[in-house]
């Protein structure tokens, strides 16, 4: 199987093309990753509505194959992997331990990145430099101090980490990590009340994570965020398409997502443990697929006891998802918005999600089933299974609403027009 690339997004060039310095934490390739997804589609979308991308990016978190690497040069102006050697992820987490900063943000400090953004952008090379998660915010000059004029800043904060990093504790059941994510949250709320201030424009995924935010400048004694526009992503609902009669399998449930993730853990061992034994004692057939890369040893003992399957890395996300009767989300963490619903409804799958899965979405309650307890989540699943047909009816709701609101044209063509409304200085 060749290298996976980003979809070639079907819109016309730019009238007014725009010079972007594209920052990111992590090499965008293998497309495992939502992060990775989204950054991957929108340096498509920026290629093919003509502007002129200068990525930079640390080299961690991935691989380029070559074709990837070819598809990159040809995306972009200019692409730059710096080094992150694990002594200066080590010097940065214990910068971080002293000075109060979140671990994150220490861990992915590169000076040379950082400085060579100060140089581009102190030239006057750039009109956006767009700054892809909180992690990397430091890299990006302060513009009160820059001697170039009329340039904009964006950060891509896309969820309230705090808010993310709360919820992970509040639902961790480690000794170990309930103490890191308690003390990370704190070092992120008062890092997320302050460093909004820096940019032009901050990037939030939906309602919740810009009260978040809000809720912690107040905290703070800091002036509320007041320069967020919301630049939600989409799916390929090209890939992502309806199954046929022949990809379905009868009584199959199916959970996506990376393994290594923490709130993607915790859902899924909340699921199996307070929902599955109803469904498998009502459906006795019933098959739950969880479906992600690099699952920890919690994940892997599920593997074969009461109808578990535990995929791994699989070459195709979407297959196991077609295959599936209802599809399931019960994140009880994270922030921000599910990659996996979005993927999940352009599949034209019934859905049973949980509020926090929903939160960044919004989707219309004729297009899943929301549900928060064990008990009413499982009664959602065991219905479902056993009327086909009104499984069948949710799911097509649910396509046509991800084919019409959630495709990565619209979204990106609304976080451009951002980029031209702060270059005008209107807009919040």
């Amino acid at each position: 199987m060749g290298a996976s690339l980003p979809k070639q997004m079907n819109v016309e060039p730019a009238a007014r093309p725009l010079r972007i310095a594209f920052v990111y934490s992590r090499l965008p390739f293998p497309m495992m990753r939502g992060d990775q997804l989204t950054v991957s589609h929108l340096l498509s979308f920026l290629a093919a509505r003509g502007h002129t991308v200068d990525f930079h990016t640390l080299a961690t978190g991935g691989k380029v194959e070559p074709a990837q690497r070819e598809w990159l040069d040809k995306a972009c102006r200019t692409v730059r992997f710096y080094d992150q050697p694990k002594i200066a992820m080590l010097l940065g987490m214990v910068r971080a331990l002293f000075t109060g900063i979140p671990f994150q943000v220490g861990l992915f400090h590169n000076a040379k990145l950082a400085a060579d953004l100060e140089a581009g952008i102190g030239a006057g090379d750039y009109d956006i430099a767009y700054c892809y998660y909180l992690r990397t915010s430091p890299a990006i000059p302060d513009p009160t101090r820059s001697s170039a004029k009329g340039w904009r800043s964006f950060l891509a904060m896309q969820l309230s980490q705090t808010l993310n990093a709360r919820r992970i504790f509040e639902n961790e059941t480690n000794l170990a990590k309930r103490i890191f994510y308690f003390f990370e949250a704190k070092r992120l709320a008062r890092y997320e009340a302050r460093i909004w201030r820096k940019f032009s424009r901050t990037v939030l995924i939906g309602p919740a994570d810009v009260a978040a935010i809000r809720e912690e400048c107040r905290r703070q004694g800091m002036p509320e965020i007041d320069n967020w526009v919301y630049g939600a992503h989409g799916t390929d609902t090209e890939r992502f398409q309806p199954a046929t009669r022949e990809e379905m399998v009868p009584n199959r449930v199916v959970f996506s997502g990376s393994m290594l993730y923490q709130p993607n853990i915790q859902a899924a061992l909340w699921f199996v443990q307070r929902c599955w034994p109803a469904i498998r004692a009502a459906v006795p057939d019933a098959e739950f697929i969880i479906q992600g890369r690099d699952p920890v040893p919690e994940i892997q003992r599920l593997a074969g006891k009461d109808g578990i399957v535990v995929t791994g890395t699989v070459p195709d996300v979407g297959a196991m998802i077609r295959s599936a009767t209802v599809c399931v989300n019960p994140m009880l963490a994270a922030g921000g918005m599910q990659n996996k619903l979005i993927e999940y409804m352009a599949c034209g799958k019934a859905t049973v999600a949980t509020a926090v899965a929903n939160e960044g979405i919004r989707a219309p309650a004729d297009t899943l089933i929301s549900a928060d307890e064990p008990e009413a989540i499982s009664e959602a699943i065991i219905a479902l299974l056993r009327d086909p047909d009104a499984a069948h009816a949710l799911g097509q709701r649910a396509r046509a609403y991800a084919s019409r609101d959630w495709t990565w044209e619209k979204h990106f063509l609304d976080l451009e027009q951002a980029f031209y409304d702060s270059l005008e200085d209107r807009g919040q």
